[in-house]
Formats: C-alpha cells, sequence, structure tokens
C-alpha cells in the first residue's frame, strides 16, 4: 500500500507542477498541451506498474465501481493525489510568483473571464473526463488488452487532445485533483470546483458502467 501512495502522491504532484507551469502560468505557451501529455505520459509509465497511475479521483470511482480497488485503498487514492496536487500548486507559486491568470486575462477566475459559458465548459469537461477514463479503462484494466505496452501513450494523448480542443472553454481540467490545484491558484472558485468535480466524477461513472455492460472478463480484488 505504502508504495501505490507513494507513486500516486509523487504522480499527482508532477502533474499539477506541470499544468500549473506550463498552462496556467503560461510558460508552455500554446505547446502547453504537448508538454502535459509528455509529462503525463512520462509519469503514467513510471508509476502505473505500482498503482495503475490514477491520479485523479474519477479515474479512481471508475477503478472502484468496476470492482478493481476495494473502498478503503479508493479513499486514500482521493486523499493522497488531492495533497499531491495541493503542494505542487504551492510549488509552483514559488517557482513562478506571477499572478496565475493566462487562462483568464483579466485575472479574476476562469469563471468570470468574457468568453467563459458554462453549459460548453460542463460539456466539455464531461466528454473529455469520459474519453478519459474510457481509455484507461481499455488500456489498463480490459482483459482482452492485458500487457499492452502503450497503455501510458494512450492517456497521455487522449489528455493532451483534450486540451488542445476545449482548453480555451474548460481550461481542460477533466481532474478534481487538478481543480484544487486551480482553486488555489485562483483560476477557479469554490462554486465552480464543486461542479467541475461532480461533473467529472459522473462523466468517469458514467465510463464505468458502460464498459462493465461490455466487458466479460472483469478484473476482480
Amino acid at each position: 500500500m505504502k508504495a501505490k501512495l507513494t507513486a500516486e502522491f509523487i504522480g499527482t504532484f508532477f502533474l499539477y507542477l506541470i499544468i500549473s507551469l506550463s498552462a496556467v502560468a503560461g510558460f508552455a505557451g500554446d505547446l502547453a498541451p504537448v508538454a502535459i501529455g509528455l509529462g503525463l505520459t512520462a509519469i503514467v509509465f513510471a508509476s502505473g506498474f505500482r498503482s495503475k497511475a490514477h491520479f485523479n479521483p474519477a479515474v479512481t470511482a471508475a477503478f472502484f465501481i468496476t470492482k478493481n480497488q476495494a473502498p478503503k485503498e479508493s479513499l486514500l487514492y482521493c486523499i493522497v493525489v488531492i495533497a499531491g496536487a495541493a503542494l505542487a500548486a504551492y510549488a509552483a507559486s514559488i517557482i513562478a510568483p506571477m499572478p496565475f491568470q493566462v487562462i483568464v486575462d483579466n485575472g479574476t477566475g476562469l469563471q468570470h473571464s468574457e468568453s467563459f459559458a458554462l453549459v460548453p465548459a460542463l460539456l466539455s469537461e464531461f466528454l473529455f473526463t469520459f474519453a478519459l477514463v474510457w481509455v484507461i479503462l481499455n488500456v489498463a484494466v480490459a482483459k482482452d488488452n492485458a500487457g499492452n505496452g502503450f497503455y501510458g501513450i494512450a492517456i497521455g494523448f487522449v489528455v493532451a487532445t483534450g486540451a488542445f480542443s476545449v482548453g480555451s472553454v474548460s481550461g481542460a481540467s477533466f481532474n478534481p485533483a487538478v481543480n484544487i490545484g486551480l482553486l488555489i491558484h485562483q483560476v477557479i472558485d469554490l462554486k465552480l470546483f464543486a461542479i467541475y468535480s461532480a461533473i467529472q466524477v459522473l462523466a468517469g461513472l458514467v465510463a464505468s458502467f458502460i464498459f462493465i455492460s461490455i466487458e466479460p472478463n472483469k478484473e476482480s480484488l
């Protein structure tokens, strides 16, 4: 258990550190989705064999629903990934001591941007969180795909694709742990944090139930 939780904490820490510096602080400019996708790919390959590389409570919820993770372990995963993202947010603030406002030009929060619209943002978060969880379940859980060597690339690609596609619409979080970092950096407020997190977990659950309905050989705990 210690190895799993350590891998999840470190993986989530670096995932949000990359997101915050490349996208939120804007160091990577238009190539931020590439930096995030490549970084996530590396982290997934580094941690996948230890912890399945969730780094995301929506993914953990999917593993729990599909009976690939016990309740206690699922809860601990959620706690450590949130802690990892929070610590990364503070580390990023030291590395880049400037207003984290690249996503929102006026620096008052994503929800106050002139271009922000709640319904398109929520639909974007739902669809691409669904896509992320769906890909993870099919490359990392499906018995017929066991032992594949491309799972990290597939996961990194779907996140990068989502960031390119809807980053300007919703901020491309797809992850309640990432929302924690965005909340600390005041990119989103508490209300949007709650709405985003709920819609992301819902997307993970929908992907899980569809996966269960078509997967004949589900892993057991």
